[in-house]
């Protein structure tokens, strides 16, 4: 505790409280994560590339969709011209 030192301002002890308080925060922190990654790492590290496997196949099935959305969209864009042309001939007929 620096609150009482003699050779320390009160601005002086109050930031050496901070640090100390901030030093406390981040052992403890390392240590949850040295906890975390040595008893769940293999669990995490399968859950994770599990999760990258479907992604892939999510990202690949998207791609699918889009360019067959695209293709569906330059033969739509032709049709108008064939719809007046054909209500153009039905026309001419009667």
């Amino acid at each position: 505790d620096y609150t009482n030192h003699p050779l320390l301002s009160s601005l002086e002890a109050q930031i050496l409280t901070q640090y100390q308080r901030l030093s406390l925060t981040l052992l403890q922190l390392s240590r949850e994560i040295q906890q975390l990654t040595n008893t769940e790492s293999s669990a995490l590290l399968e859950n994770l590339r599990t999760l990258e496997t479907k992604l892939s196949l999510v990202f690949t099935l998207f791609k699918g969709a889009v360019y067959t959305l695209f293709l569906q969209q330059e033969e739509n864009v032709g049709e108008p011209e064939r719809d007046a042309a054909v209500y153009y001939e039905n026309s001419e007929a009667e």
